[in-house]
């Protein structure tokens, strides 16, 4: 399996501190069948500003390590971009790291409590750029639980979304449950990932049953070549 959203990167953001720390959630990556993942470390959220420098750097010294430690992953550079109007200059000057550094796909996060009323000019944006936003988890904001149009608008702009696999076992409460029933049943999921955060508390985790679950972990492959 291919998980496009974990925080695994030690050190970066909220992540795992240490390198240990971020091998044991390899391990556990691993043993739950996942065999590429995609490190999205924060971005543009205010708190952490993670450049594509410092990403492919961080990558390359976490792959050497699973290699040493024969942990068959595969660890692929991306971020969890947070929407800010620096992001266009972010993208110009080369300095946003673009999911496994392709240039067609960045990981968007939107902002926490609501839908600003420039998200769809700025999808729009995107796309003309030739990128195509992937919106994490939007089964957690709260503007979009209470109403789904919100996100109907936001894929027919032409977004995709990443609903989190821990939210349809209701470990972001019942409304994220429902909310990413609601975005299940009527089509608007398009990746399913862990957004895991250590090995323990939030560990990368992708075995949530179905069909349609597989389904959107497979799409993955898509959008990393």
């Amino acid at each position: 399996m291919i998980d496009i959203h974990v925080h695994i990167l030690p050190g970066m953001d909220d992540g795992p501190a240490t390198m240990e720390e971020a091998l044991e959630m390899a391990r556990v990556a691993v043993l739950n069948g996942i065999g590429t993942i995609v490190a999205t470390p924060h971005c543009l959220n205010g708190v952490y500003d993670n450049w594509r420098d410092d990403i492919l750097s961080a990558c390359a010294e976490l792959n050497t390590e699973l290699a040493r430690l024969d942990i068959p992953l595969t660890v692929l550079p991306g971020s969890e971009v947070r929407l800010s109007p620096e992001v266009t200059d972010a993208l110009a000057s080369g300095r946003l790291m673009t999911m496994n550094d392709k240039g067609r796909y960045i990981s968007l996060e939107l902002p926490e409590q609501f839908i600003p009323e420039a998200t769809i000019n700025f999808i729009n944006h995107l796309r003309n750029m030739d990128i195509t936003p992937i919106i994490s988890h939007p089964e957690r904001n709260p503007a979009i639980q209470h109403n789904i149009q919100l996100l109907r608008d936001i894929v027919g702009a032409g977004a995709l979304t990443q609903i989190t696999a821990s939210s349809l076992t209701g470990g972001f409460g019942e409304k994220a449950l429902k909310c990413c029933l609601q975005i299940t049943d009527q089509r608007l999921a398009h990746f399913m990932a862990s957004d895991a955060h250590s090995a323990g508390r939030r560990p990368p985790l992708l075995d949530t049953p179905g069909n349609q679950m597989i389904a959107l972990i497979r799409n993955a492959s898509r959008i990393l070549n």
